[in-house]
C-alpha cells in the first residue's frame, strides 16, 4: 500500500518557496478565484504522469509536491501580481543597504570624543568593544549549550501574520492577495526560520564591522585636515592606572602584531592631553588597529560563517510531509492495495478482474489499483488485508500474511453479483478510513465499469428479443434459437466466459421435445417434464464442460446453472408451437434471454453451494417477472429502435429487479457476528 511518507523531504529554497506559495493559494483562496478546482486537479494528474515517466511505481507526496506546486503557482503569477511578486526571493537588497547605511552612519561621525582630540579612554571607543565582547561572549556560550529554537522573535511572527487580515474588501481581488501574502509569510517564517535566523545573523555582523570599519575611516580621514590633540585625563586616576588600562586595552595589537606598548612615562606625557603634532598618528593607528582587530575582522568572520551556513541551509531545506499541511493532496495521490482472499478459488477472482498473476484487479482513473491474491498463488507476497469470504472453507493464512488485518465478509454479501460489490468498499472504507477518497476512486471506477457492462448487455439482449418478434410463426422456432445463440456468444464475449461445446445450451438442447408452458405463468417448472429434462441434460452437458474447461474450479456451479439455460432453452421452443404462439414466443423468448443473462453475468461468481437454490430463485423470478411486464415488452417491441429504444428502460427494469431479488436480496445484510469473530482471530 501507498502510505504519505513521514520523513521530511529536502528540497532547494526556491522549490519550498513555491511549494509554500500553492499552499498559501490553497488556504487563502477556498472560492478557487485565482486557480479552479479543475486547474488544481489537472495540476495534481500531471504531476502524477512526470512521477511515472521518471520511473516511479508507488508515488508518493515528495514525488508530486513540488511540480504540482510549480504549476498552480505559474497559473496564478499570470493572474496575480502579488502571487508574482511572492514568487521571487525578497529582502536580498535590504540585507545589503543596513551595513551601507552602518558605514556611512560610522564615517560621518565628527568625533569619539571631541572632534580634535584622541581619548585614550574614550567612553564611545570602550562601549564598542565592550559590547561586541558581550557578543562574541553570547555566541559562544550558544555553541556550547545544547542546539535550541530559532529565536523567540522569529517564532512569533507566523503567528501575528496568521491574524493579521484586512477585514475590508474580503470579496475583492486586493483582500484576496492581502490573504495570500499574510499566509504565505506565516507559512514562510515557520519553516524557513533557522534559514533566516542566520540570514539575520550575517546582516547583523555585516553591520556591526561596517560600523567600527566607518568609525575608523572617520579617524583616519579626518586626521588629514584637523591636528589632533592626544591624551587623557581623570579625576580619579593616575598614570600607572591609566596605564595598565591601556596595556589591556591594546594588548591585542601589541601580542598580535608585535607593536611596541606605551609606556608609563608616555602615559604621563600626555595628561591632559598635553600630546600634539606627529607624535598623534601613533595614537590614531593604534585606535584604528584596535577595531579592525578586535571587531572588524570578527565580525567579517562570524558573517562569512552565518552566510556560509544560510546558503548550505538554502540548498537543502526541509519540508515535513507528515505534519497535516498536506492532507489534500495526500487523499488525492493513487494508492495500491493488495487484498488477500480467503475461502475462494481463481474463478471467481477472474470474475472480478483478473488475478495477481496478470497484474489484474481494480483500478481507477487516478491509478488506483486494488489487487486480489490467493494463498496458493501469492502465499510469500505480503498483502494490505486478508478478507475471509467463507470462514467454513477458507485456507490456512500464509506466513508473509499473518501481519496483515484481517475481516470477515461472505463472499455471498459481495461477490455473487456485481450488484453487490460496493458493500465491500464499505468494509474497507471502515478498515481504512483515512483513504476514504482512494476508495471512493475505486468504487466509482467499478460502478462505471459494470454499468457499462450492463448497457452493453441490456443492448445484446434487446437486439435478441427483437430478432425474435421478426421471426416468422412457421420456422419452428429456428430463428429465435439463433437469435438466443448469439445472444449466448455475445453475452460470453462481454463477461470474460469461455464459449460453449457444439450442441451446447442453445443448439442441443433446443431439438428435443418441450411441454407447453404453464398457463398462469407463475412458474418457470424446468426439468418438470421429458423434453425440459432433456433440455437441461443438455444444458448441464454445457455446464459439465465449463467446469472441466476451467479445471473443475467452479465445482459443480457451471452444471447447476447449464442445466438451467438448457431447460429454459427446451421449454421455449416447444412453448412457440402452442397456440396464441406469437405472443407465447415472445414471453418465452424474454424469459430465455433473461436466464442467459443471469447464468452468464453470474456463472463464476456462484459457490457451488449456492448454485441449486439460485437456479430454482431464478426460474420463479423470471417467469414472474416476464410475465408482469409482458404488455410492457410487447409495447416496445412495436416501437422501432432508435436512439433512445424503448425497449432498454422495461429490459434494465426487469433484470436489476430480478438480480436484486434473487441475489442481492438473498445476500442479506453482512452478519456482525461473523465479522468479529474473523477479526478478533486476526
Amino acid at each position: 500500500m501507498t502510505l504519505p511518507p513521514d520523513a521530511d523531504l529536502h528540497l532547494t529554497e526556491q522549490a519550498l518557496r513555491s511549494v509554500t506559495l500553492a499552499q498559501a493559494l490553497e488556504r487563502a483562496d477556498t472560492a478557487h478565484t485565482l486557480v479552479s478546482t479543475v486547474e488544481w486537479d489537472e495540476a495534481t494528474q500531471q504531476a502524477l504522469a512526470a512521477a511515472r515517466a521518471r520511473g516511479v511505481q508507488a508515488v508518493g507526496l515528495g514525488d508530486v509536491v513540488c511540480a504540482r506546486a510549480e504549476r498552480i503557482v505559474e497559473r496564478a503569477s499570470a493572474r496575480d501580481a502579488t502571487v508574482a511578486a511572492l514568487r521571487l526571493p525578497r529582502g536580498r537588497a535590504l540585507a545589503w543597504a543596513l551595513p551601507a547605511a552602518a558605514l556611512l552612519a560610522g564615517l560621518v561621525l565628527d568625533r569619539i570624543a571631541n572632534a580634535h582630540r584622541v581619548d585614550l579612554l574614550s567612553p564611545p571607543l570602550l562601549a564598542v568593544l565592550a559590547w561586541n565582547l558581550a557578543v562574541y561572549a553570547l555566541l559562544l556560550w550558544q555553541a556550547l549549550r545544547r542546539p535550541g529554537g530559532p529565536p523567540a522573535l522569529l517564532q512569533a511572527l507566523p503567528a501575528v501574520l496568521r491574524r493579521w487580515r484586512a477585514p475590508a474588501g474580503r470579496g475583492t481581488r486586493r483582500g484576496l492577495s492581502a490573504r495570500i501574502a499574510a499566509e504565505f509569510e506565516a507559512l514562510w517564517l515557520a519553516r524557513t526560520a533557522a534559514l533566516l535566523a542566520r540570514r539575520a545573523a550575517a546582516v547583523l555582523h555585516l553591520c556591526a564591522a561596517a560600523w567600527a570599519a566607518g568609525i575608523a575611516l572617520s579617524l583616519l580621514l579626518r586626521g588629514l585636515v584637523v591636528s589632533y590633540r592626544f591624551g587623557w585625563e581623570s579625576t580619579f586616576l593616575d598614570a600607572a592606572q591609566v596605564h595598565a588600562i591601556v596595556s589591556v586595552l591594546f594588548a591585542p595589537l601589541t601580542v598580535l602584531l608585535g607593536l611596541a606598548p606605551f609606556s608609563v612615562q608616555d602615559i604621563a606625557a600626555t595628561q591632559d592631553f598635553a600630546g600634539q603634532g606627529v607624535a598623534g598618528s601613533r595614537w590614531v593607528g593604534m585606535y584604528v588597529g584596535l577595531l579592525l582587530l578586535a571587531v572588524v575582522l570578527p565580525r567579517l568572520l562570524l558573517a562569512a560563517w552565518a552566510l556560509w551556513r544560510a546558503a548550505r541551509s538554502a540548498r537543502r531545506c526541509t519540508l515535513d510531509l507528515g505534519d497535516g499541511s498536506f492532507e489534500a493532496l495526500h487523499q488525492a495521490l493513487p494508492v495500491d492495495w493488495v487484498l488477500g482472499l480467503l475461502g475462494v478459488g481463481a474463478a471467481q477472482v477472474r470474475a472480478l478482474g483478473g488475478g495477481p498473476a496478470a497484474g489484474g484487479g481494480l483500478h481507477s482513473a487516478l491509478g488506483d489499483r486494488l489487487r486480489w491474491a490467493l494463498p496458493d498463488a501469492a502465499a510469500s507476497t505480503p498483502v494490505d488485508a486478508v478478507l475471509v469470504c467463507d470462514a467454513a472453507h477458507a485456507d490456512p493464512v500464509p506466513a508473509a500474511w499473518q501481519a496483515a488485518p484481517r475481516l470477515a465478509c461472505p463472499w455471498a454479501a459481495w461477490g455473487a453479483s456485481w450488484m453487490l460489490e460496493e458493500r465491500l468498499f464499505e468494509r474497507l472504507a471502515a478498515l481504512w478510513p483515512q483513504h476514504g477518497p482512494a476508495l471512493q476512486r475505486l468504487r466509482q471506477a467499478r460502478v462505471a465499469q459494470n454499468e457499462a457492462c450492463f448497457a452493453q448487455a441490456l443492448q445484446a439482449l434487446a437486439r435478441c428479443l427483437r430478432a425474435c418478434a421478426a421471426a416468422p410463426q412457421d420456422d419452428g422456432g429456428a430463428a429465435g434459437a439463433r437469435a438466443l445463440q448469439a445472444l449466448d456468444a455475445e453475452l460470453r464475449a462481454l463477461h470474460g466466459r469461455t464459449p460453449p461445446a457444439e450442441g451446447g445450451a442453445a443448439g442441443e438442447g433446443a431439438g428435443a421435445p418441450r411441454p407447453a408452458r404453464p398457463a398462469g405463468g407463475v412458474a418457470l417448472a424446468v426439468g418438470t417434464s421429458a423434453g425440459a429434462a432433456a433440455g437441461a441434460a443438455a444444458g448441464a452437458k454445457v455446464g459439465a464442460l465449463i467446469d472441466l474447461g476451467t479445471g473443475g474450479l467452479t465445482l459443480g456451479a457451471g452444471t447447476a446453472l447449464g442445466a438451467l439455460l438448457g431447460g429454459a432453452t427446451a421449454w421455449m421452443v416447444r412453448s412457440a408451437q402452442q397456440k396464441d404462439a406469437a405472443q407465447e414466443q415472445l414471453w418465452q423468448c424474454a424469459e430465455q434471454a433473461c436466464t442467459h443473462y443471469l447464468v452468464i453475468a453470474h456463472e463464476a461468481r456462484v459457490l457451488p453451494a449456492d448454485a441449486a437454490p439460485l437456479a430454482r430463485r431464478w426460474r420463479a423470478e423470471v417467469t414472474a417477472t416476464v410475465a408482469a411486464h409482458g404488455a410492457a415488452l410487447a409495447a416496445a417491441l412495436q416501437q422501432p429502435p432508435g436512439a433512445q429504444d424503448a425497449l432498454l428502460p422495461v429490459l434494465e427494469s426487469m433484470l436489476r429487479g430480478m438480480v436484486q431479488r434473487s441475489v442481492a436480496g438473498a445476500a442479506g445484510p453482512v452478519e456482525n457476528e461473523a465479522e468479529n469473530a474473523a477479526e478478533a482471530h486476526g
